[in-house]
């Protein structure tokens, strides 16, 4: 199953940057340890109740039995996680981050480069 690595706060204080975030969030918040693959959607995502963030989503991996039976959540901030069909997307991931991870399965099927996003959606040019 291909995932794609969303999510986490870049520690820009200590010089981290998106990719290292990338790692470092994943580690923390399912126990594993992996180099992100490219770049597949860059999204500018506003809220009325904070300020907007950017959000970088990398390419993920295909992970093996091993990794999936590895995968140990940060009780702090996950209960539960699981592997979904495309199809089923809209039933975990509510508004723009369903649009975001969407967006990121079209470039990995593509093989185009990164898709820029503003809230979810592809921006035109």
């Amino acid at each position: 199953m291909r995932t794609v690595h969303n999510g986490g706060t870049i520690e820009s204080d200590d010089g981290e940057t998106p990719r290292r975030a990338a790692r470092r969030e994943t580690a923390e918040e399912i126990g594993l340890d992996l180099e992100p693959g490219r770049l597949l959607a860059i999204d500018w995502v506003r809220s009325p109740v904070r300020p907007p963030i950017a959000a970088y989503l990398y390419d993920g991996g295909v992970l093996d039995d091993v990794q999936l039976k590895a995968i140990r959540l940060q009780e702090e901030e996950l209960v539960s996680w699981k592997l979904v069909e495309r199809g089923a997307l809209d039933r975990y991931l509510l508004g723009s981050l369903g649009h975001r991870v969407r967006a990121a399965l079209q470039v990995l099927d593509s093989g185009a480069g990164a898709v820029e996003l503003e809230d979810g959606r592809p921006v035109a040019p």
